[in-house]
């Protein structure tokens, strides 16, 4: 039987607006650039209630989170990748949050960072999962997609593939777009060769490749040389037109 009711829920939302820090909430208003309510409650905060909410009957505590603020949503998202549940259940979550939960760049990108353990033992697996979120019809499904390739598979033997698929993606959605340019750029900060031999045949559009040059070339990680050749390419490059 779930330890979690609708009574319960209500005096942990309570609580959530008791720790409230106001002039945190304005900031990340205008941050977030989310049509939500904001609370106003770091993020190292939400991950500790996280875990701890997922030793507690946290399949009880998903069942009733609700959606109507920023962390709220965030939490569901949190929670379920803390679960300790097989592989197989996690992801029946993870695609509620994906695909009906995520709001904003913040509830995708916070997530993504947060699947390290989760994914240990399953990351090839999880990398033929996710190519169905980045075929998705909702932009921040493939941003989800976008963002998990970007931290957990641009290694030598995951990067030909994870910039195949950036190149296959198409969208003018700007969170998506922004997230293929910051994956293109710390591509390159890591597999510089591997990442150029791949550019030519990247059909990319013209915003998303100039945001990807300026990304990589603000990258400390990337030599004045290669710098230089990418301010080059931008002159030789035949775009892809949405």
């Amino acid at each position: 039987m779930s330890k979690w009711t609708k009574a319960r829920y209500e005096s942990f939302r309570r609580e959530l607006f008791a720790q409230a820090e106001p002039a945190y909430a304005g900031f990340q208003e205008k941050l977030l650039h989310s049509d939500l309510p904001v609370i106003g409650l770091r993020t190292p905060l939400l991950r500790k209630t996280a875990k701890e909410l997922a030793k507690d009957d946290g399949e009880g505590f998903l069942r009733l989170c609700g959606r109507d603020s920023y962390e709220e949503r965030l939490l569901y998202g949190l929670v379920a990748a803390a679960l300790p549940v097989p592989y197989e259940v996690f992801l029946e979550y993870c695609d509620v949050y994906v695909e009906d939960i995520v709001e904003n760049w913040a509830h995708c990108d916070v997530f993504c960072s947060s699947l390290k353990k989760r994914l240990k033992g399953k990351k090839a697996d999880f990398f033929g999962y996710i190519q169905k979120y980045l075929a998705s019809e909702n932009p921040w499904a493939v941003r989800v997609g976008l963002v998990v390739m970007l931290e957990y598979y641009l290694t030598a033997g995951d990067v030909q593939e994870s910039l195949r698929r950036t190149g296959e993606v198409r969208s003018d959605f700007y969170y998506v777009r922004m997230a293929q340019a910051w994956l293109l750029a710390t591509a390159w900060a890591k597999e510089p060769q591997i990442t150029r031999e791949m550019l030519t045949n990247l059909p990319l559009e013209e915003w998303t490749y100039r945001k990807f040059v300026q990304k990589a070339r603000e990258s400390y990680r990337v030599t004045p040389e290669d710098k230089a050749w990418l301010r080059e390419s931008l002159e030789k490059r035949n775009f892809t037109q949405i």
